[in-house]
């Protein structure tokens, strides 16, 4: 007899829950920051799509592993990449090329993600661009005396792959360095 009076509690509230509903559908983009287009006006980033959070991670952890054919994969033909030093690489053989040279020459080279968010970039005259905008500390080197960097990685993501990418970087000051 005991369970009647909950059964019937447990009744009265599940029958008050409101409906749920879909969020995604009723919600209006989120802005999260805008892009200058060549005639100088503002252009909309809104909050993009996570999934190419997880296609950034897969792209850095295959460089953690110097799995280039995996990273190799993840690229499309044509990719292209703005370096720090101000060189282009075009394509991604070009840019297999680089890796293995880099990877033979530096001990160890860890790519670390410390944040990143996925942004669509609303253009009214063309298709709308998927970046992801990523926080990387990149270091290499023996344990003695490791180098380590700041970047910033700009990565256009197109069909679960990456199409454009520019690194910005920095030397950690004193007061980073651990």
């Amino acid at each position: 007899m005991r369970i009647l009076p909950f059964l019937t509690i447990l009744l009265l509230v599940s029958c008050n829950q409101a409906a749920p509903t879909d969020q995604a559908a009723d919600a209006t983009p989120t802005v999260i920051g805008y892009e200058m287009n060549d005639a100088n006006e503002s252009v909309d980033i809104i909050a993009g799509d996570m999934a190419s959070t997880e296609v950034v991670k897969a792209f850095f952890g295959a460089y953690n592993n110097a799995d280039l054919e995996t990273v190799k994969t993840m690229e499309h033909e044509d990719v292209m990449y703005y370096t720090p030093s101000g060189a282009v690489i075009e394509g991604r053989d070009a840019h297999l090329e680089m890796a293995k040279e880099f990877l033979a020459a530096n001990e160890n080279p860890q790519w670390k993600i410390k944040w990143s968010m996925s942004g669509n970039v609303n253009f009214e005259s063309k298709d709308v661009e998927n970046w992801v905008t990523s926080g990387v500390e990149m270091s290499f080197g023996p344990d003695s005396a490791r180098t380590t960097v700041n970047r910033v990685v700009d990565l256009m993501i197109v069909d679960g792959m990456v199409k454009k990418g520019y690194v910005y970087q920095r030397t950690l000051a004193e007061s980073e360095k651990k």
